[in-house]
């Protein structure tokens, strides 16, 4: 997968391509169904699937994402896109929605065709919707295929909805909309090796600025080292009970006996076990951590 970050000097793509367009926060089955289109309508046309989205992509009204980019741009690959194209948010937010049809779709990024969602909107102060990107693809010789609403369990998927289930400590439901689990890949940073002290050593991954922060409390998890899924249990949050300093997910992976420092580590989240509390002392913790590995075992066996 080829990922071209476009400006004013970009030439267009020498290849015809059919493009979802979006800002695709989360890659839920509502986006994923946009990327299915993108493919089947490529194989049609003889162009190459690909996707139009912000390199700079964070909701602006939700301040936060569900993904971080290099995760989404990763996951466009495994649906099936070939090119992904990224403008930044502050180059094109002024654009009309004919500008961007005619320069930055049809020119830059070859579309033949368009893809987007029953909901999308786009051009300055975004006065434009799906319609109109019809009309104006056809106006400058392409076309374009709105999706529908996508509903998983009789909702209809959001990243919005997404994220309110993240918040409340619900993330089997915010599954179901994503079509996988809610997941962080981020690197395994130094701790106090208080886990360790207590029996149950942890990988420590800190939360950075724009990605979403579930429900602080314990899960049920399965962490991914090279290619092994290993039943895990995290608590994320500020660490009350040891120093209360900045927000990190702690990662008892059960099984494993190696050395992340520096490592990126794949963490799901399945189920939420409990709030996250401040302990009287260590031996509290720790017992507390015992009872919530044997609750984990439980639900993921």
């Amino acid at each position: 997968m080829e990922i071209i970050k476009l400006n004013e000097k970009t030439a267009p793509s020498p290849v015809k391509t059919v493009v979802a367009v979006g800002n695709f926060d989360g890659v839920h089955k509502g986006h994923q169904a946009l990327l299915e289109k993108a493919v089947s309508l490529a194989e049609e046309l003889g162009a190459a699937p690909a996707v139009w989205s912000f390199e700079n992509y964070t909701p602006r009204s939700a301040g936060v994402c569900i993904v971080l980019p290099e995760d989404r741009n990763g996951l466009f690959g495994s649906y099936g896109a070939e090119k992904v194209f990224l403008s930044k948010y502050e180059d094109v937010s002024g654009y009309s929605a004919k500008r961007f049809v005619k320069d930055v779709l049809r020119g830059k990024c070859g579309a033949v065709c368009a893809v987007c969602g029953y909901n999308f909107r786009f051009g300055k102060n975004a006065s434009a919707g799906a319609d109109d990107l019809e009309k104006l693809m056809k106006e400058y010789g392409g076309s374009a295929y709105k999706v529908e609403a996508v509903k998983a369990g009789g909702e209809t998927v959001s990243s919005t909805s997404i994220r309110g289930y993240l918040c409340e400590g619900e993330p089997k439901k915010a599954a179901a909309l994503l079509g996988r689990p809610y997941y962080i890949d981020l690197p395994v940073v130094h701790g106090r090796r208080l886990g360790t002290r207590l029996g149950f050593p942890t990988i420590n991954q800190v939360f950075p600025k724009g990605l979403i922060v579930p429900r602080y409390g314990a899960y049920a998890c399965y962490a991914h080292i090279d290619g092994v899924r290993y039943k895990a249990v995290s608590d994320v949050g500020i660490r009350p009970t040891v120093d209360g300093a900045g927000i990190i997910s702690e990662t008892h992976i059960i099984g494993f006996d190696g050395d992340l420092y520096s490592c990126s580590v794949k963490v799901e989240f399945i189920e939420f076990l409990r709030p996250e509390r401040k302990f009287d002392s260590l031996d509290a913790l720790k017992a507390q951590i015992g009872e919530d590995v044997k609750t984990a075992l439980r639900i993921l066996s």
